[in-house]
C-alpha cells in the first residue's frame, strides 16, 4: 500500500517533502470528444512523488469497471478478458501540447480453472506484468488504478512555483478500433492500442468503447526548487 507522504490529500501542507512533487493550484476542465460526444474532463485528486530521476503518480478511475454494472460483471465472471486502456499526458500550465505521453494497457480476467482473477499490466518501459487476486472486487480495484506510475522524468520539468504541471488520463474499457476490418463482414475488432490524437487542449479519440473516462489532476503540481 502506498501511503499518502505529507503535502497530499486534504487538510494537508502543500509540500511533500524532499523526494516529493508541490501540489498547487487548481485549473478550468479542458474538453474531451469522445465518439464525437463532448465531455468534461473530470477533476480529480492524484498523488505525485518525485525519486530519483522520475515524478509518479498514483490515481485511480473506478468508473471505467463498476461492479454495480451487470453486464461487465457476468462477463468477467465468465472468463473473458475486459482490456482498460489509459492514455496518460502531461502538461505545463497555460501549454496547448503535452511535455511527455504514455499509454498503459491493463487486462482483467477471470481463471475459472484457478477460481482466480489475473490483472496484467503493461506500462512503456516496464512491460507487461501479471498479479493474481482471489476476490473479483479485489482485483477490479487493481486493475481500476494507476499505482506509483513513471509519468515523466524530472529533467523534463522545471522546478519552482512558476513551472506548475497537471497530468491528464483518459480511460477506455474494451476500446473498438476504427477502420479495422476483421475480416469480408467489416466488423470493427477491439485493440488494446491507442488511436487517440491530441488537438491543442482538446483531445479527440479515434475510437469507441465501451466506456469512457476522462479526468484532470487538481491541484496542479511543481517540483520544490533544491
Amino acid at each position: 500500500m502506498v501511503r499518502r507522504r505529507p503535502g497530499w490529500g486534504p487538510g494537508a501542507s502543500p509540500a511533500l517533502g524532499r523526494r516529493g512533487a508541490l501540489a498547487l493550484t487548481a485549473a478550468l476542465p479542458l474538453l474531451v470528444a469522445a465518439g464525437g460526444e463532448p465531455e468534461v474532463l473530470r477533476p480529480r485528486k492524484a498523488r505525485f512523488e518525485e525519486v530519483g530521476d522520475a515524478v509518479f503518480m498514483t490515481i485511480g478511475l473506478p468508473e471505467l469497471l463498476l461492479t454495480a454494472d451487470t453486464d461487465a460483471m457476468t462477463s468477467l465472471e465468465a472468463g473473458f478478458a475486459t482490456t482498460l486502456t489509459y492514455e496518460i499526458s502531461v502538461f505545463r500550465a497555460r501549454e496547448r501540447e503535452p511535455v511527455e505521453r504514455h499509454r498503459v494497457v491493463v487486462l482483467i480476467r477471470g481463471n475459472m480453472w484457478k477460481d482466480r482473477y489475473e490483472v496484467t499490466v503493461d506500462e512503456p518501459g516496464r512491460g507487461a506484468a501479471m498479479r493474481s487476486f482471489t476476490g473479483r472486487d479485489e482485483a477490479i480495484a487493481a486493475a481500476v488504478t494507476l499505482e506509483r506510475l513513471r509519468i515523466i522524468t524530472v529533467g523534463e520539468l522545471e522546478r519552482g512555483q512558476e513551472a506548475t504541471y497537471h497530468a491528464t488520463v483518459i480511460g477506455h474499457r474494451n476500446p473498438i478500433e476504427r477502420g479495422l476490418l476483421s475480416g469480408p463482414g467489416g466488423e470493427q475488432r477491439r485493440a488494446g492500442s491507442t488511436f487517440s490524437r491530441w488537438l491543442g487542449i482538446f483531445l479527440r479519440v479515434q475510437q469507441r468503447a465501451e466506456k469512457t473516462v476522462a479526468i484532470k489532476t487538481v491541484p496542479a503540481f511543481y517540483l520544490v526548487p533544491r
